[in-house]
């Protein structure tokens, strides 16, 4: 009987294991589809019909790329690191859409004006001195 409750009690705890290493991945800055999650601590909702608003960062040798969509217009660009901090090169598209501006206007500023970021488990964040400006959610990796 005691060989029957450990025998259990393992088979539970390596599930429980293996349930914990699905959930505590770390998501790489680059090469990482980042969907902006929330604006100024407010959560941001995707319309239906429409397209998410992202970033994607790629470095291929010296060459570092920005592109993603705003909102309303697709954004690139390029970036530079050094250790933590960050600064983005921001070009975009300039078409008018009544209902994304603000966000795209928010994403935009935040670009603009991260000097560093903060990657935990799936969520990067930018921030301009100790503010917190901008938080993405990584949706997939590559």
């Amino acid at each position: 009987m005691k060989r029957i409750i450990i025998v259990a009690l393992s088979f539970v705890l390596l599930n429980a294991c293996r349930h914990l290493d699905q959930h505590t991945s770390t998501a790489s800055l680059q090469n990482t589809y980042w969907k902006l999650s929330n604006i100024n601590g407010m959560p941001l909702t995707t319309p239906e019909n429409a397209r998410e608003i992202h970033i994607i960062l790629t470095r291929e040798g010296e060459e570092t790329r920005l592109k993603g969509f705003a909102g309303c217009n697709a954004i690139g660009g390029s970036y530079v690191l050094h250790d933590n901090s960050i600064r983005f090169t921001v070009i975009s598209t300039k078409m008018f859409c009544n209902d994304r501006m603000d966000a795209e206007n928010f994403l935009l500023n935040a670009l603009n004006k991260a000097d560093h970021f903060k990657i935990k488990s799936e969520t990067l964040t930018l921030f301009q001195g100790a503010k917190e400006i901008a938080k993405f959610e990584s949706v997939y990796f590559k």
